[in-house]
């Protein structure tokens, strides 16, 4: 779509879009005549949560911390608890009021909540003194802004009866008051319409109410402080609280387990003697070491001392091997006498009278004699071994040795058996001290344990009661500005609802002309129809209609003929020249799309021409032309043109006002129709006399969707034209009425869309002939964006 057809369909519909705007408008201004005056009023609360001061003094400012900490102080103000206390408030405030104060509520409201509250509902207001106790919950409204004449503590007792009564049951008339979304200053709905959000990043919130009654809004948001900071401060504090006494609990327990073990500890040390168990097992230790060393020494003095005393002994032990070796030293010394008389008797001899046998004799007794003398000296040699010690000492010295060493080995044994029996009277002690230091260390790590986990939850207790603090100061929140009371209303939004009705029915308009234009899927024109059928156009031909407007309807229309002719002609081409007479077949899928009105402007142009043409025609009921019925009143109204068809114009005018009755006829719908190969079976059922020298037979055939046709006839025709408005879709069942004679016909088949509307010719003759301003020209041209183009050169 161009901006010049954006434009157009504007236009088309200008009417339209400027009279929905205005009527709902008007509708808004006739539905906005008694508006309903509104008040708005506004509070704001400091939290200090922000930049507050805070008795932790390493406290850093946390982001997420600071933005949660709003986040839960808006929710406690928007939730329900909070808004029903606010509800039932306002409720008992109203109940008690003796008469209408516009500070509280105006006098209308105050005559319709009257009427609306049932007379039971007054019993639960309190009439009689109520107990003091109801002085420390009190929390009410501000001083300022609280009625004189009710009691604060009736006031209370009222809220706390009509508390009870919408808690007791779900059909009861608070409950329902509350519930319901049709009281506009009691119901919840009402209520939760309060605005609260915080200022910027700042440590405020802005709290903003609007209601129809001025005093209404100005209590409802002085309520709503206190209410809100009474629960956010309970909330809080009772959140810490719960702290401090967890903490408080947990220390009590955690002494008990420290007394337990302490006890343990000195009942250990009562059983077992212990005064000071480290300095007592060190000192038994320091006289078990100097015991265990006195004791080895001893032992191996003693050792010594028996190994001494067995060596004397033992010389002691050898004066009778003395004895024997004497007496055999003396009898070898009685043999050597012997061999030395034997052998001084053989040499004696051998010198008087030498032999070899006495010579062999002499050295068996030397070696015998030399062989004693090494014995009488070995013999010498121990008997000297054993009468004297190692160091030379003669034997009989070493026996006061032997005695001195047998004492002092008694007196060593005595010493090490008194030293046995204290090694174990030690280690008794030992015993005893070993598992008691291994128990002492199992109590005191019990102790230490227990000592710890009581510092730690002593710590816990004083950072609980620290943030106790730090909650109850952070928790106090205080109203800067008190709610103030509007004397003005809000400004209604009249205006701009009847300028947003205006301006919406405007664009809802104009989108559903766009949605129409863009889902329309008709034929429209021979471009988009020659798309959408698959076939060549032959051209167009417009809508006759009674007021064609600024066009020159005449030339367009007999231009289009014009054009379809000529088309025709360049169809066949060089055969145009020939004697052949061309066969026309006009047809279409649907009934009543102008085939006979197509098909006769087309035979009477050719007559104009001087083409010699017969129109056929099958024979049917006439249909008369309808008398002109009057313009719709709709159409005048919506600017629209009047969309009826000019029956009188003469191109709808019947074939025999301008063809001759040769020129003309009709033919039968039978068998020879039905098995008609070609046009000259058809022109011998009819009573015309034929010319040899035709240019063009034009046959026009019935709906093929509806009537059955000579398919050979379509076939061997030398054009096959199909006719269809421009106003409908291409369905399905003409594409399947059409699928077989495209294979058959292929490209013989040409259409010509009829009853296109006048803005659709320009596809096809360019700007159309109109009377136009200058103005006009140069606002189109501009919208084409032809600048410096011209209409003439």
């Amino acid at each position: 779509m161009t901006i010049v057809d954006f434009i157009r369909l504007i236009l088309k519909h200008i009417v339209l879009l400027i009279t929905v705007p205005i009527l709902l408008g008007v509708l808004v201004i006739l539905l906005t005549m008694k508006p309903s005056f509104e008040y708005s009023s506004e509070t704001l609360l400091y939290t200090g949560l922000a930049t507050g001061s805070s008795i932790e003094m390493d406290k850093t400012f946390n982001y997420q911390a600071t933005n949660s900490a709003f986040d839960n102080l808006i929710n406690i103000i928007k939730s329900r608890e909070t808004q029903e206390e606010v509800a039932i408030r306002l409720l008992a405030l109203h109940l008690m009021l003796p008469e209408a104060n516009p500070k509280y509520i105006s006098e209308d409201l105050f005559k319709k909540f009257q009427k609306k509250i049932p007379k039971r509902l007054y019993n639960y207001v309190a009439k009689e003194d109520v107990s003091s106790d109801i002085q420390k919950n009190i929390i009410g409204i501000d001083d300022k802004l609280f009625p004189d004449q009710i009691d604060r503590n009736k006031y209370e007792k009222t809220v706390e009866n009509l508390t009870a009564l919408m808690k007791s049951s779900n059909d009861n008339y608070v409950y329902e008051l509350l519930n319901y979304d049709e009281d506009d200053h009691y119901s919840l709905k009402a209520i939760s319409s309060l605005s609260a959000q915080r200022i910027n990043s700042s440590d405020l919130i802005k709290l903003s109410y609007t209601v129809n009654d001025p005093g209404i809004c100005q209590q409802t948001l002085a309520i709503y402080n206190t209410v809100c900071i009474k629960n956010y401060k309970n909330i809080k504090e009772n959140r810490s609280d719960a702290v401090v006494k967890y903490f408080q609990n947990e220390l009590k327990k955690a002494r008990v387990e420290l007394k337990n073990a302490e006890d343990k500890l000195l009942e250990f040390n009562k059983s077992s003697k212990i005064i000071n168990y480290y300095e007592q097992s060190k000192a038994v230790a320091v006289v078990k070491e100097d015991m265990d060393v006195d004791y080895k020494k001893n032992i191996a003095e003693l050792a010594g001392l028996n190994a001494g005393i067995r060596r004397l002994e033992k010389k002691l032990e050898i004066q009778e091997i003395i004895q024997e070796k004497n007496n055999l030293i003396l009898d070898k010394k009685k043999q050597l006498g012997d061999l030395n008389y034997r052998l001084a008797l053989i040499k004696a001899e051998n010198q008087s009278s030498y032999s070899s046998e006495s010579s062999n004799k002499i050295t068996q007794l030397e070696n015998e004699t030399q062989k004693l003398n090494e014995e009488i000296k070995q013999g010498i040699d121990q008997l000297y071994s054993y009468q004297n010690s190692i160091d030379g000492l003669p034997v009989s010295k070493l026996l006061p040795d032997w005695m001195n060493n047998v004492v002092e080995s008694e007196n060593l044994k005595a010493k090490l058996s008194v030293l046995k029996k204290q090694n174990n009277d030690f280690e008794e002690t030992y015993a005893r001290y070993a598992p008691a230091g291994a128990n002492m260390k199992r109590l005191e790590r019990e102790i230490s344990v227990a000592e710890q986990g009581y510092l730690e939850i002593l710590h816990g207790l004083n950072l609980a009661k620290l943030k106790l603090q730090d909650s109850e100061l952070s928790s106090d929140l205080k109203p800067i500005d008190v709610p103030y009371y509007p004397v003005s209303p809000n400004p209604t939004k009249r205006a701009i609802l009847i300028i947003a009705a205006a301006f919406l029915g405007g664009i809802l308009t104009l989108g559903i002309i766009f949605v129409m234009e863009y889902f329309d899927d008709s034929l429209k024109n021979s471009h988009i129809a020659s798309k959408k059928i698959g076939f060549l156009s032959l051209g167009m031909v417009p809508k006759i209609v009674i007021d064609p407007g600024s066009y020159n309807l005449n030339f367009i229309k007999n231009r289009l003929i014009e054009i379809v002719t000529q088309n025709i002609f360049q169809f066949f081409g060089s055969e145009e020249n020939t004697n052949k007479t061309k066969i026309i077949v006009v047809f279409s899928t649907q009934k009543l799309e102008g085939k006979t009105v197509t098909a006769g402007n087309i035979a009477k142009t050719f007559k104009k021409e001087g083409k010699k043409v017969l129109l056929l025609n099958y024979k049917q009921e006439q249909i008369t032309a309808k008398e002109q019925g009057k313009s719709p009143i709709l159409n005048k109204i919506l600017g629209y043109p009047d969309p009826r068809i000019a029956v009188d114009d003469a191109f709808l005018a019947d074939v025999s006002n301008y063809l001759s009755p040769s020129e003309h006829d009709y033919y039968d719908l039978n068998n020879d129709f039905f098995n008609a190969k070609n046009h000259i079976d058809i022109l011998n059922g009819i009573n015309i006399r034929l010319k040899n020298n035709l240019d063009f037979i034009i046959i026009e055939i019935p709906a093929i969707i509806y009537s059955n046709y000579p398919t050979e006839l379509m076939v061997n025709a030398d054009l096959n034209i199909l006719v269809c408005r421009a106003n409908r879709t291409w369905s399905t069942a003409d594409k399947s009425a059409i699928r077989n004679l495209k294979e058959a016909c292929g490209e013989k088949i040409n259409i010509i869309v009829n009853g296109v509307n006048i803005n659709e010719v320009e596809s096809m003759l360019g700007d159309l002939p109109r009377r136009r301003s200058k103005f006009r020209k140069k606002i189109k041209a501009l919208f084409k964006f032809q600048f410096l183009s011209k209409n003439q050169i």
